[in-house]
């Protein structure tokens, strides 16, 4: 815990809560959530990169309208419906449609968990002719690859090949205009990163993305947890018992298979890189993903500690059938625990097989080292290090 002082607030940040209160609050509750609204919720859930530049459009308008003629009230249909929403009701149930917003003692009646819960469309991801560009450079030209449940398919390349902008287009962070991406048969080409996580589709990122204010136990239920409430904002802020049950034993058991029970209780700031790396795992594993993107998940770990990060991965597929993409540098790690690799090079597939296939493919060989074949081969069955 760190003291609180002036430098916890930005001068600029406290102008803009300082300006939406008295543009947003006047006499009405609802102007505060509105104005909440407008600066988090709505930047949130849309990820549009316009969307910051209408919010601000908006607010200048609502500040002129405000300096010429006061705080607007809100509209009586607006603050109605609100009310009815906030279920701010009277003694004999009628709506009070002028009274401040007072919550209710009880809580919300929630769901079971099973009628929210997203199952996994499928268990296999099929990529048909998948097309990026980033302006004149094609950083993905007609990829096809397929990654089936029970299995770890590898996909490497040398740097710049394009298998990050892979998985980045697979699980939405990218708009592809061409290309077909399949989870179970379903077209998601189109869906959001969102949607395509609650159908099954899990991803981890080169560098670590925790919270490391948080323990390892809170880090690896937010995987269950976004999950469970899914896309309706009610259930992301309310949690039944039943709910919170289930979240704990997932995260026990997530926890257990990645051999991080004792950090439980630790922050993320303060873990090893490794340990880090099992977190981040552990919390895909506490989600409902039957398939996992992993980008260089051994990045910035040991001999040993990659070695182990191995032997989870594969106990994984084996006690859980999900199915694995791992994007990796460490041609140790992908001829061990992989099934089946697809290579990259300058966004074309260039090769796919089995491990033996790939390390006496003249193909790989010169895409990954140059040089002649009797020593390329020679690297390769050697598991030379980290090849770049």
């Amino acid at each position: 815990l760190s003291q609180v002082n002036g430098s916890f607030y930005d001068p600029t940040i406290s102008l803009t809560y300082l300006a939406l209160i008295v543009i947003t609050l006047g006499s009405e509750p609802w102007y505060a959530l509105l104005a909440a609204a407008g600066l988090g919720i709505v930047p949130t859930y849309i990820s549009s990169g316009n969307i910051t530049y209408y919010l601000e459009l908006v607010f200048g308008i609502s500040a002129v309208l405000i300096s010429l003629g006061g705080v607007p009230r809100m509209p009586q249909a607006i603050r109605l419906f609100l009310d009815r929403v906030g279920r701010c009701r009277s003694a004999t149930g009628a709506i009070l449609p002028s009274t401040p917003f007072e919550p209710e003692a009880r809580p919300l009646v929630q769901e079971p968990a099973g009628s929210r819960q997203s199952r996994p469309a499928g268990d296999i991801l099929d990529v048909h002719s998948l097309s990026v560009s980033f302006g004149g450079l094609v950083a993905l030209d007609r990829v096809c690859l397929q990654v089936p449940a029970g299995r770890i398919t590898g996909l490497i390349g040398p740097n710049g090949a394009g298998k990050t902008t892979c998985l980045n287009a697979v699980s939405g962070f990218i708009r592809c205009p061409l290309g077909t991406i399949l989870l179970g048969g379903k077209d998601i080409s189109h869906a959001s990163p969102a949607r395509r996580a609650r159908l099954g589709l899990g991803r981890s990122f080169q560098q670590v993305q925790l919270c490391d204010s948080l323990t390892v136990e809170a880090n690896v239920g937010l995987g269950r947890e976004a999950s469970l409430a899914g896309a309706n904002l009610a259930n992301q802020i309310f949690a039944g018992r039943a709910e919170r049950a289930e979240v704990q034993a997932r995260v026990a058991q997530a926890m257990e298979l990645c051999g991080i029970t004792a950090l439980k209780g630790s922050y993320a700031g303060n873990l090893t890189t490794g340990q880090r790396r099992l977190v981040e795992l552990a919390r895909c594993l506490a989600g409902s993903f039957r398939l996992l993107l992993l980008d260089e998940p051994s990045s910035g770990l040991d001999s040993n500690e990659t070695s182990r990060f191995g032997t989870i991965l594969k106990n994984v597929v084996a006690e859980q059938g999900v199915g694995i993409a791992l994007v990796e540098h460490d041609m140790s790690l992908v001829m061990d625990i992989c099934s089946y690799i697809y290579v990259l090079d300058f966004g074309k597939l260039i090769f796919e097989g089995t491990p033996a296939e790939v390390t006496a493919s003249q193909v790989v060989q010169t895409a990954y080292l140059g040089g002649s074949a009797e020593l390329n081969t020679a690297k390769l069955q050697g598991r030379a290090g980290r090849l770049l």
